[in-house]
């Protein structure tokens, strides 16, 4: 425990002497990120690069425990820690990419292509998921499905990297569940590798918290976050039952959602997935009245409770772990609902209130109305059917006039509620169609459905125009020809 508490205290101290000093050196040299009006909250610029005093107050802490400064306080030899040792040229990677980004800037794709790399190597050096019991697939599998999770993990505290301290407060959380779950379950390597990450985001926290003076950065943010799906994996390599395995899981869960979140959010948006917006959990809260302040601090709260699930998770038995999963659940889908997305509420009424079936049966009536379009040569074909279509789609009438002629059919007695609208073709022509108002299928339909009878009323006129001129074409002589067969 000394050890613990010594670790944690060097990484604390020197991360917190080198911030300040890193803060105004870059502020001189202009390296901030600059307010704007679409969706960053600070008033004035602020360096954006805080994460390179994390990250050497981490390492300086690390090559203490893998060089065995304080021996006869820990075991140096420790798998845990070796195997730290072995990633660190992962860690290098994550961290230069995102210093490369804060300075420079790298499109998403390369950014995505460096975190593969680094997480590729990390798996290969034994950071990746245990083999599930019974699992007889692949090794490829448990290999890839690591590599996406560290990647994952990165990119999620980049993304909640969006408030004064709360991906700084939030990782600090994470790593302490973790913590508490290495000490009770004996494994002191893997809670000697989590301490020096606690002791320089809680030095990094009081210069980040709000309001902020520098800014993790994306060499910060991402470091975090690979580093804590490390740890998870790490874990996940310890642990002895089902549920406790998952613990990782639980304990990243308002980090990870956000980035699943996000994607589905710019996916249903038809948006670029690696665009920005302010559309993000924390905006959310903001937007429901809540001070950057105090939305850092809910979220805390929610990240606290979340840790505290997955701590449980892997003590109580698995009767108690599985209740106390599902309620979490429950809880965590009580919360998603009060945010109030209208992307994820248009698609609940359209997957669950029979939109998804509407819409569907609008797009097949469209298609076999476009498909007999195509095959009728008259008017009076083309009439027939649109006809079929608007009995079929529950209109209550229908008529048409083109060409001096005159169409018109009712299929059910209007009521008091029912609507006509006419679509004029020309002065003399047009369709007209009535529906009841409280019923929004046929009203879908009226604009597509006028717009493909006129265009084949319009192919049917230069048709007939063509075949009944009188000078002469061998052409329009072989097709009147085919025609009358």
């Amino acid at each position: 425990m000394f050890a613990l508490i010594l670790v944690v205290f060097c990484s604390l101290a020197m991360c917190f002497v080198l911030t300040p000093f890193l803060r105004d050196f870059f502020a001189f040299l202009g390296i901030v990120d600059r307010p704007d009006s679409f969706r960053k909250t600070h008033a004035r610029p602020i360096p954006r690069v805080g994460g390179i005093g994390l990250a050497l107050s981490y390492l300086v802490a690390i090559a203490a425990l893998v060089l065995g400064w304080w021996k006869g306080l820990f075991n140096p030899h420790d798998p845990s820690i070796l195997l730290m040792a072995r990633l660190l040229p992962a860690v290098g990677l994550i961290f230069l990419i995102g210093l490369v980004d804060d300075l420079r800037g790298l499109s998403p794709w390369r950014k995505i292509g460096g975190q593969v790399v680094a997480a590729s190597y990390a798996c290969w050096v034994g950071v990746r998921l245990s083999t599930p019991s019974g699992y007889a697939g692949p090794a490829i599998v448990i290999y890839l499905v690591s590599v996406f999770w560290l990647v994952l993990c990165a990119n999620a505290f980049n993304l909640i990297d969006g408030l004064d301290g709360l991906a700084t407060g939030v990782a600090v959380i994470v790593s302490a569940s973790l913590l508490m779950a290495a000490v009770i379950h004996h494994n002191p390597g893997l809670a000697l590798v989590i301490t020096p990450l606690i002791g320089a985001l809680l030095g990094f926290l009081y210069y980040n918290f709000n309001p902020a003076s520098i800014f993790l950065g994306d060499c910060g943010s991402l470091l975090v976050g690979f580093l804590l799906g490390c740890y998870g994996l790490m874990w996940n390599q310890h642990a002895s039952t089902g549920l406790g395995r998952v613990a990782p899981l639980i304990a990243l869960a308002f980090p990870v959602s956000e980035v699943m979140l996000s994607i589905v959010r710019r996916f249903l948006r038809n948006r670029p997935i690696f665009g920005s917006d302010k559309n993000h959990i924390h905006h959310r809260m903001m937007s429901l009245g809540l001070s950057q302040r105090n939305a850092a601090l809910v979220l805390y709260g929610v990240s606290a409770l979340v840790a505290i699930v997955a701590v449980l998770q892997t003590i109580l038995r698995p009767q108690l772990a599985t209740v106390l999963l599902l309620l979490f659940l429950a809880v965590a889908y009580v919360g998603f609902r009060s945010l109030r997305y209208s992307e994820f509420g248009i698609l609940g009424q359209y997957l669950f209130a029979g939109e998804f079936r509407r819409t569907l049966r609008t797009m097949i009536d469209l298609q076999e109305y476009e498909e007999s379009l195509a095959q009728a040569g008259t008017i009076e074909q083309c009439w027939q059917a649109l006809s079929n279509t608007c009995r079929e789609t529950n209109f209550t009438e229908v008529s048409l006039r083109v060409d001096g002629k005159h169409f018109e059919v009712e299929f059910q007695p209007a009521s008091t509620s029912a609507r006509r609208l006419h679509i004029a073709f020309s002065r003399s022509d047009g369709a007209t169609f009535g529906h009841e108002a409280s019923v929004p299928g046929p009203a879908m339909l009226i604009a597509p459905l006028a717009e493909r009878l006129q265009e084949r009323l319009g192919q049917l006129e230069t048709t007939n125009a063509w075949l009944t001129s009188d000078a002469p074409n061998p052409d329009r002589e072989q097709v009147k020809g085919a025609v009358a067969r």
